[in-house]
């Protein structure tokens, strides 16, 4: 017993173009009826098709699907007796309903469950949204013995999205350790010699409050002694400032002037005594 039964009161005619070209390959989602049609002992393998949008029969979801379909002379597309030109017409003349044994069975079943054969024709049964409509053709068979479609019905995963890896988030603002300036004034650039420690020559940070005492000083061989800066002085005019002997000595390069003024002093004292006595010794008469 042929699956696809007439639809009483439809009455169309035989090779009806199909409806809308639908999608090759599985409906991608729940929205449509994916349509499996295996052409087994016909030649042409297996072939599957989504019908897009609710379909309201068997016959709108195999049309819907992009199948070209030939029904009977006497009963019109109730049943169905040839898919995309199989079999041919030198093999059935599609004037009335076809033979059991050579006829297109007609499966159906939910996503990821079995095939069934359905028990109503092509024009009294509703697909559900989702689910999945098949034809096999069956030849020298028994109904009971019916191939059942060679595809199983459920839809592939969709391929996981080719998004990139993320990048590691930069870290806030709040969170950059940043090296606090020195006491008193700003970062000091680096030394020419690239900075490591007990390096010379580098430039000297100073900030504002520390000026005075990074300040260079006069050595100690510069430095008066106490004893030289309180010692002999000499005064000068109202044009020309005090100098101690020490200062005298440093701007003139020599040894202070009050010094060798009294070694000049000395001297001439003691030359002076000298003469003294020789004239005494002279003028005094021999004994």
């Amino acid at each position: 017993m042929a699956v696809a039964l007439v639809a009483a009161g439809s009455v169309i005619g035989p090779g009806s173009p199909a409806a809308a070209a639908g999608s090759a390959g599985y409906c991608p989602d729940a929205s449509g009826v994916t349509v499996v049609v295996d052409f087994n002992e016909l030649g042409g393998g297996t072939v599957v098709r989504c019908a897009p949008g609710s379909q309201a029969t068997g016959l709108a979801a195999l049309k819907s699907a992009g199948f070209q379909i030939t029904g009977t002379m006497r009963w019109g597309e109730g049943f169905i007796c040839r898919i995309e030109g199989r079999p041919s017409a030198d093999a059935e003349k599609c004037v009335d309903t076809p033979p059991g044994s050579a006829y297109w069975s007609y499966w159906h079943a939910p996503n990821g469950g079995s095939w069934t054969y359905s028990n109503k024709g092509v024009l009294n049964r509703t697909p559900p949204a989702g689910s999945f409509d098949g034809w096999s053709f069956s030849l020298n068979r028994d109904p009971a013995d019916a191939p059942r479609p060679g595809v199983t019905p459920s839809r592939p995963a969709p391929p996981p999205s080719a998004s990139p890896p993320a990048l590691p988030a930069a870290p806030p603002a709040s969170d950059v350790p940043v090296a606090p300036p020195p006491a008193g004034g700003p970062v000091a650039p680096p030394p020419a010699d690239g900075g490591q420690p007990g390096a010379t020559g580098g430039p000297t940070t100073v900030g504002p409050s520390t000026s005075a005492a990074a300040a260079p000083s006069a050595s100690a061989a510069d430095r008066p002694s106490p004893v030289t800066a309180t010692a002999l002085t000499r005064s000068g005019s109202a044009d020309e400032p005090v100098l101690t002997d020490a200062v005298a000595a440093r701007e003139e390069g020599g040894v202070p002037l009050g010094t060798l003024a009294g070694v000049l002093l000395l001297a001439a004292l003691t030359a002076g005594g000298l003469v003294a006595a020789r004239r005494r010794r002279v003028a005094e008469p021999d004994d």
